[in-house]
């Protein structure tokens, strides 16, 4: 009897040192992307999807623990920087910008030049905290390590929607997604964009016309094109 109680209390000790390992591992070591100097958080909580003191709520937070439960999972996977980013994902659910942070911290330790995905979501994470200096930062390691057009697409949405004055930056970006991905659709919409965006309505249009001859004919196009002649 004394050796199961033993045992009890010590299921109950790992437990306890399972849920927070997180805690113990954020508060006890540098974040791989320490806020830079200029920016500042004035609040690192917003109101998630999730949080609704209900169901949803709980929905989250259960997930949270089912997910800390399969940390060094011996058949790799879902492996751990995956299940980093998925606790993120549910404390952003939850308005928790916090925490969400420091697991994506935790999955760049794993991982920060191979993989960009922890970087995109820590770029979105902290532009919607404010924190655009740092999150910028995160958008161009993301493409560095994977440059996805979907990585290359939230850098250029970024910097056009935030650092539109740094004009050698965005084209640079362009550049360097061209490179890659000349023919995307969504590359030159972008670049439809930035040139509308900057009175340059005539490369506007040539974009829009490269992306009528890769996608065919598409009244949506037609319509941007007949708006940019009309300036």
């Amino acid at each position: 009897m004394q050796n199961t109680n033993k045992n009890i209390i010590l299921g109950v000790v790992v437990v306890a040192l399972l849920a927070g390992g997180a805690w113990w591992f954020t508060q006890n070591s540098s974040h791989p992307l320490p806020l830079v100097e200029d920016d500042a958080v004035s609040s690192w909580d917003f109101q998630g999807t999730h949080e609704d003191g209900g169901e949803l709520e709980k929905k989250a937070k259960d997930e949270i623990v089912r997910l800390g439960s399969l940390y060094g999972n011996p058949e790799g996977e879902p492996t751990d920087y995956i299940l980093n980013v998925s606790i993120a994902n549910q404390y952003e659910l939850l308005g928790d910008g916090e925490s969400a942070y420091k697991y994506l911290g935790r999955a760049l330790k794993i991982d920060s030049t191979k993989t960009g995905l922890a970087w995109r979501n820590l770029g979105s994470l902290l532009e919607r905290l404010g924190a655009l200096q740092t999150a910028r930062i995160a958008y161009a390691r993301a493409v560095e390590a994977q440059p996805f057009i979907e990585y290359h697409v939230a850098r250029l949405r970024f910097l056009i929607t935030h650092f539109a004055d740094d004009t050698a930056a965005i084209e640079a970006a362009f550049e360097e997604a061209e490179k890659q991905y000349s023919d995307s659709p969504e590359i030159l919409q972008l670049r439809a964009r930035w040139h509308e965006k900057m009175g340059r309505p005539e490369e506007a249009i040539e974009a829009w016309q490269k992306i009528k001859s890769l996608m065919g004919g598409d009244l949506t196009i037609d319509r941007e094109i007949a708006r940019l002649r009309s300036l």
